[in-house]
């Protein structure tokens, strides 16, 4: 069958259509597995901006194809309507329409159409299929290498984002606790940071590299500074004295009176320069906090959680490092600490198809080391065994539910995992 042939007259083709049809048509499909299909999906899924709903219906029809359908001499096809998967998406056929034409246009799928447009195959007596009408993974199949290219471009860019955030958090917070420290000296200086931080033609990599240099010159100038007034000093014939050493938050925590170790976990602070800091409490949970740290720390999520510390009893960063092995190979995160887990859910979330407002939510229920737990467990599972969780995003949020009725036992599930 020709690639025009496999495409019904009521569609609208379009270049990317027509490139799948056309991989479709080809009888040299190279060798892969179903497993091997499903992993590199689920983590170029990101990166070809397939999410959503677009996501959920990929993950059912994946778990609908057969494994022995990718064999050689065989079409790994799947023959379901738009309105069975509209009903189990829970959104209209029009936008499970426009899913399906976003997987197609991806090189994911390839419509093999039948002349009524109905999806349907039948089977011989030996298994293989005589007639089979529906949505084809051939294009899938041809772009695996590039999708796995695509998928591991997409997490180093993913990860160089996610330091260069952290650099402008910390350059940024250098800069005000130097302008606040000499109003008049670094004022220029707290102008062209607020700047840089406001330029939204800037990526956030950029806006890293200018912060960094702007504090190197403001650390230039302050050290030309001091030394001048040590010479003054010492030609008036005073008695010889060190200069002030200015640090940043990072050094000494004693640099401003209202930044105490009690109130830091969970402070903004907001500067007159349009920028604020978020300072994060970088320890373990259950890990020599006080009862007053503690309660504070759920000020603003909504309510505490019901049970705040049942849920995380039994689990260590060490049991999560053993248990998750698939997510560390696929992705190439390391979970050797708390900070490292929750800095790594934003992967972990695009990995799953879950909404930033989702985990947002299941961060303020629970705290960002839970959910960042559940997180990282969702992942491994679905990364293990595809067919297992029709729809992960919904599997982490039933986790949640559950933390919050103390009938979580994460511990367990880890230790299964292992």
């Amino acid at each position: 069958m020709s690639s025009s042939q496999q495409i019904a007259s009521f569609r609208k083709v379009s270049a990317g259509i027509l490139a799948s049809a056309h991989l479709a048509s080809q009888e040299d499909r190279p060798k892969v597995t179903k497993k091997e299909i499903s992993l590199v999906l689920k983590r170029v899924a990101p990166a070809l901006g397939i999410d959503g709903t677009a996501y959920h219906v990929l993950d059912i029809l994946l778990g609908l194809v057969q494994t022995d359908d990718f064999q050689a001499g065989k079409r790994p096809v799947v023959a379901i309507s738009n309105q069975r998967l509209a009903e189990y998406t829970r959104r209209t056929t029009r936008t499970v329409t426009r899913c399906l034409k976003k997987l197609v246009e991806a090189g994911v799928l390839a419509y093999r159409d039948s002349p009524t447009g109905r999806r349907y195959m039948y089977r011989g007596s030996d298994g293989d299929f005589a007639q089979a009408y529906g949505l084809d993974f051939t294009p899938a199949c041809f772009n695996l290498e590039a999708f796995k290219a695509q998928a591991d471009a997409f997490q180093r860019r993913i990860k160089a984002e996610q330091e260069a955030k952290r650099a402008v958090t910390r350059f940024s917070r250098a800069i005000a606790d130097m302008v606040e420290l000499e109003p008049s000296e670094f004022h220029g200086f707290a102008a062209r940071a607020h700047s840089v931080v406001n330029r939204d033609e800037l990526t956030v990599v950029e806006k890293a590299g200018i912060l960094e240099t702007i504090y190197t010159e403001i650390l230039a100038l302050h050290d030309a500074h001091s030394l001048e007034i040590k010479d003054k000093m010492s030609c008036a014939g005073d008695i010889d004295v060190s200069p002030l050493s200015i640090t940043t938050q990072t050094d000494s925590i004693g640099s401003n009176p209202q930044r105490t170790c009690s109130n830091e976990q969970d402070t903004e602070f907001p500067s007159d320069n349009g920028f604020a800091v978020e300072m994060a409490l970088e320890k373990e949970p259950c890990g020599g906090r006080s009862e007053t740290q503690r309660s504070k720390s759920q000020v603003g999520r909504g309510g505490p959680s019901k049970f705040p510390e049942t849920n995380l009893d039994g689990v260590s960063i060490g049991l999560i490092q053993s248990a998750c092995s698939s997510v560390q190979t696929e992705t190439g995160i390391n979970l050797n600490s708390w900070p490292a887990l929750c800095g790594a859910a934003e992967q972990l979330r695009l990995l799953i198809g879950l909404s930033p407002a989702g985990y947002q939510l299941a961060v303020e229920r629970q705290g960002r080391y839970l959910a960042a737990a559940c997180l990282v467990v969702v992942a491994e599972k679905a990364l293990r065994d595809p067919e297992h969780i029709a729809s992960p995003g919904g599997y982490f949020r039933a986790m949640i539910d559950r933390a919050g009725e103390g009938k979580l036992h994460l511990h367990k599930s880890l230790h299964g995992l292992v």
